[in-house]
């Protein structure tokens, strides 16, 4: 049996000839491949601290809602109120916060969120019973502990309406 014979197109031989990759292909497809990574990472960081933050501003608004909720329902016949600090709000029962309480409830906001500033009388806002009026109208601002500009914060008018910008 004779062998086969090389078939030549221009030159070349295609038997012989050896594919792959060179190593500046491997590293240009690397090099894409790593920024493309970064860029995702970035962007995913991005989304997930916006998260966290609308999800601290929801929570600790529904929390300042269930303090009227309760204070308009005269639960207990009692007022009813939220204490903020910066890691923590504590709703409480009656009309001036008090540590230690077995009725109090506590919300944590994220490890990536902090509550930034808070414009109540003592730190906290206070409900009236049956009518759910604020004692002391303000605000308190909620914002990311690594992007201090990226803040929201909530609001708290004298008829006691809870809103959030």
């Amino acid at each position: 049996m004779m062998p086969k014979k090389q078939k030549i197109s221009k030159g070349v031989c295609k038997k012989d000839s050896l594919t792959g990759f060179t190593a500046l292909e491997i590293l240009v497809s690397l090099s894409i491949m790593a920024f493309l990574i970064v860029v995702s990472v970035g962007s995913f960081s991005k989304v997930r601290n916006a998260r966290a933050l609308d999800s601290a501003v929801e929570s600790a608004s529904s929390l300042i809602r269930e303090a009227r909720s309760r204070a308009m329902a005269s639960e207990d016949g009692s007022q009813f109120g939220v204490y903020f600090e910066p890691s923590r709000a504590v709703l409480f029962k009656g009309t001036v916060f008090m540590e230690g309480d077995p009725n109090n409830k506590t919300y944590l906001p994220p490890n990536e969120v902090e509550i930034a500033s808070v414009n109540f009388l003592a730190s906290s806002i206070v409900f009236k019973k049956l009518t759910g009026d604020a004692e002391n109208p303000g605000n308190v601002s909620v914002r990311l502990k690594n992007d201090p500009a990226n803040a929201k914060t909530i609001f708290v008018n004298e008829a006691g309406l809870i809103y959030a910008e």
